[in-house]
């Protein structure tokens, strides 16, 4: 069963769905191809989309945690900390293909995408001698240049985007790894969340660690002992807490039933412990 499918089994397709970006940004696809029958509504910032559901204005929110070349999407996890009205509540890997566009064909010396974008396509800019320049988001990056684009300027983005904007396709498939894929949470009101999974499963959160020694082998001795897969660990500062810590994870569940168990023994080994959510694991895309 397809992210799509199973959030459609669980009554959840209409109403507003919010992603950070503009229309044709990677987001608004996979918000679109989610929730086919909902409005997909573009936010400026990560924040703005989160407080969206927050405040009830939204259903849901469309956001990218990872990417295979880029890495992990720190500000995403630090929101989910922030947040603990809201929940994870499906995922969605889906393949990201990065164009170079221009308005009228013309070489491009200059390239405007996302941050992430350009990290995902840093060698072959460099082997075509063109400067990356930052922008918000790679759609709104395209419909800059397709209105006040200077000469020789160029963004990258989705074929999606050079329809929507008018833009050329100068080169198409331009990352470094062709097996680049952007992983994608679907976040909710933890109340509007659909029944979790009951089998397999892939289960969110963040953590901090108790301070002594051997606090982090305590916790990844709880994910061994319950042949628990671990798929992602990283660290983030604490605010106002000079050189320390917390930790954001993901893991791969055998048994979802089996989740408090597993609450109940990481309760014992960290000093604070913030469950993101339990959903079904998507299918990655071939």
């Amino acid at each position: 069963m397809t992210p799509a499918d199973w959030l459609r089994d669980n009554g959840q397709v209409t109403s507003t769905i919010v992603y950070q970006g503009e229309p044709g940004a990677y987001s608004d696809e996979a918000a679109q191809l989610l929730f086919p029958d909902a409005t997909a509504a573009g936010q400026s910032t990560f924040g703005e989309a989160f407080a969206e559901v927050s405040g009830g204005r939204a259903m849901a929110a469309v956001v990218p945690v990872e990417n295979s070349l880029a890495g992990v999407v720190q500000e995403v996890s630090d929101l989910l900390w922030a947040h603990s009205e809201l929940a994870a509540v499906a995922e969605h890997i889906a393949p990201i293909r990065h164009h170079l566009l221009s308005r009228d064909g013309t070489p491009v010396r200059r390239a405007l995408s996302h941050p992430q974008a350009l990290a995902q396509c840093a060698r072959w800019l460099q082997e075509h001698r063109i400067q990356p320049v930052g922008f918000p988001d790679t759609a709104g990056a395209a419909r800059e240049i397709a209105e006040r684009g200077l000469p020789g300027d160029g963004a990258i983005a989705s074929r999606a985007a050079a329809d929507r904007y008018g833009l050329v396709v100068l080169a198409a498939d331009i990352a470094d790894d062709a097996s680049n894929r952007t992983r994608f949470l679907v976040i909710q009101r933890a109340g509007d969340a659909p029944a979790p999974p009951t089998g397999p499963a892939k289960f969110s959160l963040g953590f901090v660690t108790a301070h002594r020694p051997g606090g982090l082998a305590r916790v990844l001795d709880v994910f061994a002992s319950k042949d628990i897969n671990l798929t992602r660990l990283d660290s983030r500062p604490i605010p106002h807490e000079p050189f320390r810590y917390r930790f954001y994870a993901d893991l791969e569940l055998p048994d979802a039933t089996r989740i408090d168990e597993l609450l109940e023994a990481l309760t014992e080994t960290t000093a604070e412990l913030r469950p993101f959510g339990l959903y079904p694991p998507a299918v990655h895309p071939q």
